[in-house]
């Protein structure tokens, strides 16, 4: 990407002037500056129904696109589509195979506790895959707003988004290569016995294509688990970073307790930020539901088996690196929501120091409405409308993760002791 661009309408003194990255930030959008992370969604199976090819959507002669890149986008639409209704077929047979294993259980012991956790992540990650099929369109929409709330803002900071994008996806090709040197061959190469499963032994020829079959699986359960998470914190610091700006902004309107600027305006744009963050949450509530509802009772269930199942090294490593993926991942959706929250309502305390006494009676009303959104409701990220991640909720769950830690820890189970008795008796001489 060249450093200076040079228009023949303007003279080279004149653009020496302008830095490099607001350059780059004129020629871009919210969806070109994450377009890193997208093509990462777009790999795993996880973007049906948003084009990334075709930088120009124009043909050279009129401003209208010709009926054969139209058939082309369509065509390769619905080929896409089929593409990821296979990664989520691929999912949900993944979970239905680790549920055969409970077919034979007769008792809760170890091997089933670990059972547990394979299955909750799958059912997991393939709840999340299903769900993100049909919230992309509400992906789409929230690009476009995004664009249109920036301007009404004045926000120009697309260098920033495009930082965390390039980010995302740097540490997207990290996780893989972790992901896959240790769990992936681990579990798929090196680990000897039967890998047929349910279906019983298979020959050498089959074992091979079977392995290969589970790593391909393994690349989507890891990728989708991945990239939702990394969407989930881009977003969340994107529109912190946004609300921060409406703020700063806010706070320049004060003078000596009285306020400046057009306080409807203000309001409204406000709302406008706060219709941006409801058409994330229509993306991401989904995401934040599984989270709540699966993360803490996996936290149990793997501090359970840690600390009271004898394993051997790499399976003890590899339950413990389950433990700080379900921490991760409760901590991105309590610091990313609660941080958005948080900047969401921070102009509480500049409205309270406004001085009324100087104000007529339609702005007094317009400060009223705007005092009222600020309080009534929270605004954040929610669990599908059930509730919102906000301080009180963060540490509502901080607190019940610790009690059930505690509770676990109090139920250890007893060793069985072989010289006690299985009667009450006394002896006689």
């Amino acid at each position: 990407m060249p450093s200076k661009i040079y228009p023949f309408t303007l003279a080279r003194t004149s653009i020496d002037l302008i830095p490099r990255k607001m350059a780059w930030v004129n020629q871009h959008s919210f969806s070109q500056s994450i377009k890193p992370l997208l093509w990462c969604l777009k790999i795993a199976g996880l973007l049906p129904g948003i084009p990334l090819l075709g930088g120009g959507n124009t043909d050279s002669d009129n401003n209208e696109i010709s009926p054969a890149r139209v058939r082309i986008r369509s065509c390769s639409g619905r080929v896409y589509t089929v593409y990821s209704i296979v990664v989520i077929l691929i999912l949900w047979y993944n979970l239905a195979l680790s549920l055969t294993a409970f077919v034979s259980v007769t008792q809760f012991n170890g091997i089933v506790c670990n059972q547990i956790i394979t299955s909750m992540w799958f059912l997991q990650i393939a709840y999340c895959a299903v769900c993100n099929f049909f919230v992309c369109k509400h992906l789409k929409v929230f690009c476009v707003m995004f664009d249109d709330v920036a301007k009404s803002i004045n926000f120009t900071n697309y260098y920033f988004i495009r930082k965390c994008a390039i980010g995302a996806t740097v540490l997207y090709v990290i996780w893989m290569l972790i992901a896959f040197t240790f769990t992936g061959l681990g579990s798929y190469f090196l680990a000897a016995g039967n890998v047929g499963g349910p279906f019983g032994e298979v020959s050498f020829g089959v074992g091979i294509i079977v392995r290969i079959a589970f790593l391909v699986t393994y690349f989507y359960f890891t990728s989708t688990w991945y990239l939702i998470v990394a969407s989930f914190f881009v977003v969340s610091l994107v529109l912190t970073k946004k609300f921060r700006h409406f703020n700063r902004n806010f706070k320049k309107c004060f003078e000596d307790g009285k306020f400046k600027g057009d306080i409807e305006t203000t309001r409204m744009q406000h709302e406008h930020m706060s219709r941006l963050l409801f058409q994330a949450d229509k993306v991401f509530s989904m995401y934040v539901m599984s989270s709540i509802g699966t993360v803490i009772p996996l936290i149990i269930f793997t501090l359970y088996f840690l600390l009271f199942e004898s394993i051997d090294v790499f399976s003890f490593i590899a339950t413990l690196w389950s433990a700080c993926l379900s921490i991760i991942q409760m901590m991105v959706v309590f610091l990313g929501g609660g941080f958005v929250n948080h900047e969401a309502h921070a102009a509480l305390e500049h409205v309270y120091g406004i001085d009324m006494n100087v104000m007529g009676p339609v702005h007094c009303h317009q400060l009223n409405v705007f005092l009222s959104k600020l309080t009534a409701n929270q605004i954040g990220f929610t669990a599908f409308g059930l509730f919102t991640i906000d301080k009180p909720t963060i540490i509502a769950f901080a607190s019940s993760i610790v009690t059930y830690t505690v509770v676990v820890i109090q139920f250890k189970p007893s060793a069985s002791d072989p010289t006690s008795s299985l009667c009450n008796c006394t002896l006689t001489t």
